[in-house]
């Protein structure tokens, strides 16, 4: 399975929220932009994907990531009938 990664991304003033295909922002506070991220992170995670969570800095480099996959315990939704 593969990893479903959600990029803060610094973007002139602001940050953008890039999970996989996605992008929602810019938001004007980097807080606000990795709220966005968690909880579409949380809500893949209890769908049973494996996420990460990860900040790049001006440079694109990443700076920090945080993994979402096997340690990360959020319920599992039950499987729709």
């Amino acid at each position: 399975m593969s990893c479903t990664v959600c990029t803060l991304l610094p973007v002139g003033n602001g940050w953008i929220a890039e999970c996989g295909k996605t992008q929602q922002g810019p938001y004007l506070s980097k807080g606000m932009a990795f709220r966005v991220a968690a909880t579409e992170a949380q809500s893949l995670r209890r769908r049973g994907k494996d996420v990460q969570i990860a900040i790049k800095d001006e440079t694109g480099e990443v700076s920090a990531a945080y993994c979402l996959c096997p340690n990360f315990k959020v319920p599992r939704r039950p499987a729709a009938d």
